[in-house]
């Protein structure tokens, strides 16, 4: 058998002008948007990059927002031009310097956001900064006071400032350490909301708020945490009309906080949140973090008609009779959250209150007592079902009103079991059983449930799903719940109980592959979350399915998103809209994905974004933004290379019989470069040189153009042979005089009638008309 030896090497032409690039911030967009029922046209400049404020937009603007961009300072006149200005946003930039007429002509400003920014409250507003915007209603300077030194020292808040904006009816403002509120504040007579933010806030006395309106109707005071508030217990009667009471956050100690609520007993309110008030960084003996609710601590809170209330995190790990769920008027309770305490919700000694909580709750709605750990035996825990015969109390009755039940996270194994009795008609839609280990059995009398939410192992909620009556379910949330071994198992019958789901996130489940049929009993599947899977691939089944507005692929092993999928996403975008999430896949950013890197920041499909983290041939990591920006650079030769893949290699390798030695195919890494190559064309017979308009002179060109040189003197090779495509042979570089007298020289037609007779000719260079037995190595 005779050996013949082909080594192929690829050069281009550069006549691609290099384009240099112009960073300009970005124009901002101007639109109609419905605000409060009114069509108003807003400037749309957040996140632009401005240090300044533009000039040049419409006059006649409603809104303009300037958010998140890099704004250090609002200098005398700069709205003058937007006198129609109702709505101002200037949140989240970096603002420490306001002039005394930073908003002159704004007259008909009503809403002011200048939250997260840097102004200082001691140095920073003048007397007369709000003058011309004294209709004001809403105004937010929350986030910007940066932390104190001393924590005992009195701020006092320059009210001469405020008193102005009589009109307000919203503060949003931050909370020093130990705060003073001058008779300024006093002239804010239609204040209705007041929440402090960015909170230092160490005491609260009786006189704390006496300066601000009677009529204030809503309170938040969260997150203050840096220190244990020492509260006075008449703090909040000067807000005798208070609805909503926010201290979520607030460290004072769950005891302190229903204290302050004697003000409002026999009153309604619509919200009390007192989530973690308790933290075991104020842990005392005063004030232990451990907590177990009293009838005297829940005095207050009793008397009131409260519609939401929340005492979650707060360390509860008891309750006594007469204290949490005797309320004087049960009936207004629609929502209450116990969440992330440590206590076992009904008991021997609680279970008539609970029971009768129950029976009266008429309006409750939502009950949420997710992540409570309670492990250990408790004596008085209710009676096992062995003994439900002799005592039937250990059933407690579920509200029929209720419908959202959150008992995820929670661990309760003490013995014996706690049975909730779901009745007859009743209203249950939500049930959230995921994550959990516990003796808490729900008995269902009638199952209505629509979102269904569990983990583990895939059989137990497996066989509670094929009980639900197919019509009702709308969503179902199944994580790390071992699908894969169910899809093994079940095949395309796993879902099948599933029909009427719209909503399904099978997340977090080590999927790796998908039965041809495994999503058709859903047809009104809209939502779909496979995110955390091992999928490599985005299923093509999906295409079976017009109605998916949202699709969650994010953290598979996705490489590529077929031309199929992205057809199809297309479609649905442009039938009802649609959001793709594809973030933390391993995306190659190659020739062969140049479609997919082109539809990513061309589509008009919402992606979760247009920068996915890519690998390029050579293995440098970047993402897909940088790379279609680098276009022309980084991909000039993948015509060429698909021309190689797709057409000459397998004419060559499996027409002919002979085997080409490309390099990019087959170098093996951690060799020499150069030596390879000079190894591989020493053994070859021929050398083809291809070149087309995207050349670029290189060393490596060189290099190959000497050896080839050198093996043809040499005669341990037979023939170079030069293919031009794309370009005329009077356009060859110079470089190429090295070997001009030794070359055949081969110009590949643009008229296709022609490409046979040059297939023939090509042929017959490297075979000499003769193919058998003949074997090329490259």
């Amino acid at each position: 058998m005779m050996r013949i030896s082909i080594y192929l090497a690829i050069v281009y032409i550069l006549t691609i002008n290099e384009c240099i690039k112009i960073f300009h911030l970005s124009d901002c967009d101007i639109k109609y948007v419905i605000k409060k029922t009114q069509e108003v046209k807003l400037a749309d400049c957040e996140n632009r990059g401005l240090n300044f404020i533009p000039q040049n937009l419409p006059g006649d603007i409603n809104v303009l927002d300037l958010s998140s961009n890099q704004l250090t300072a609002i200098y005398n006149n700069s709205f003058v031009n937007y006198k129609y200005l109702q709505e101002l946003i200037l949140g989240n930039n970096q603002i420490e310097y306001l002039s005394s007429g930073s908003f002159k002509g704004l007259y008909n400003l009503d809403t002011l956001d200048m939250s997260h920014n840097m102004l200082d409250l001691s140095k920073t507003y003048s007397a007369e900064i709000f003058v011309p915007i004294k209709n004001l209603t809403k105004l937010d300077i929350r986030s910007n006071m940066p932390q104190p030194i001393d924590f005992e020292k009195e701020f006092i808040y320059p009210d001469h400032v405020f008193g102005v904006l009589s009109e307000l009816s919203f503060l949003g403002i931050d909370m020093m350490p130990v705060p003073q509120f001058g008779s300024g504040f006093s002239q804010m007579t239609n204040l209705h909301e007041l929440h402090f933010q960015s909170c230092y806030l160490v005491s609260l006395s009786n006189t704390t708020f006496q300066a601000f309106s009677y009529f204030v109707q809503e309170l938040s005071l969260i997150n203050c945490r840096l220190k244990a508030v020492r509260t006075d217990v008449d703090v909040l009667l000067p807000f005798p009309n208070l609805r909503i009471i926010d201290f979520h956050g607030t460290f004072m100690h769950l005891r302190r906080a229903l204290y302050l609520l004697h003000p409002y007993m026999y009153s309604n309110l619509t919200t009390i949140n007192f989530g973690h008030v308790s933290d075991a960084s104020i842990d005392s003996s005063e004030l232990p973090f451990v907590t177990t609710l009293t009838p005297d601590m829940m005095k207050y809170l009793k008397t009131i008609c409260v519609e939401n209330l929340d005492l979650s995190n707060n360390g509860i790990v008891d309750y006594e009779p007469g204290s949490l769920l005797t309320f004087d008027r049960p009936e207004c309770l629609q929502t209450i959250s116990l969440n992330r305490n440590r206590f076992v919700i009904v008991t021997t000694k609680t279970i008539s209150d609970f029971n009768s909580f129950c029976g009266k709750s008429v309006q409750l709605k939502s009950i949420d007592y997710s992540y409570n750990a309670v492990n250990y035996f408790i004596d008085n825990s209710v009676n096992s079902n062995l003994e439900k015969e002799r005592f039937h109390g250990s059933f407690v009755t579920l509200p029929k009103s209720l419908e959202k039940l959150d008992m995820s996270n929670t661990i309760l194994t003490t013995y014996p079991a706690i049975w909730f009795k779901v009745p007859l008609n009743n209203n249950l839609k939500y049930l959230d059983i995921s994550y959990s280990r516990t003796n808490m059995i729900l008995v269902f009398l009638e199952i209505r449930i629509e979102t269904f939410i569990s983990t583990g192992l895939y059989e137990t909620a497996w066989s509670e799903l094929i009980r639900f009556p197919e019509h009702h379910l709308k969503t179902v949330v199944w994580n790390e719940a071992y699908l894969n071994e169910g899809i093994e198992e079940k095949g395309n019958q796993l879902f099948g109980v599933l029909t009427s789901v719209e909503s399904l996130d099978i997340s977090r489940n080590n999927i790796w592959y998908f039965p041809n049929e495994l999503l058709k009993p859903m047809p009104n599947l809209s939502n779909l979350n496979l995110g955390k899977n091992l999928l490599p691939s985005i299923p093509e089944q999906l295409t079976d399915h017009t109605k998916i507005k949202v699709l969650d692929m994010r953290n598979n092993l996705l490489t590529t998103v077929s031309s199929v999928i992205r057809n199809w996403a297309d479609k649905m975008q442009a039938r009802h809209g649609m959001s793709l999430s594809l973030d933390g896949n391993a995306f190659m950013c190659n020739c062969d994905n140049l479609d997919l890197i082109r539809w990513i920041n061309t589509t008009k499909v919402n992606l979760d974004s247009r920068s996915y983290k890519c690998q390029l041939s050579n293995g440098t990591i970047s993402d897909t933004l940088t790379v279609y920006n680098s276009f022309s650079r980084l991909f000039a030769d993948c015509n060429i290379i698909i021309w190689i893949k797709d057409v000459l290699i397998p004419r060559v390798e499996a027409e002919w019989g002979l085997t080409m030695c490309i390099r990019d195919r087959d170098f093996l890494a951690g060799k020499s470069l150069l030596d390879t190559e000079a190894e591989s064309i020493k053994n070859s017979r021929y050398i083809i040189f291809l070149i087309t308009p995207e050349f670029k002179s290189s060393n490596d060109c060189l290099f190959e153009l000497d050896r080839a040189k050198y093996e043809k003197v040499t005669r341990n090779l037979d023939k170079i042979i030069v293919i031009t495509k794309d370009i005329r042979i009077t356009d060859i570089p110079p470089e190429f005089a090295f070997i001009c007298n030794y070359a055949y020289f081969v110009q590949w037609p643009s008229d296709q009638r022609d490409v046979d007779d040059t297939w023939r000719r090509l042929k017959m260079l490297i075979t000499d008309g003769a193919v058998a037995n003949r074997q090329i190595t490259l």
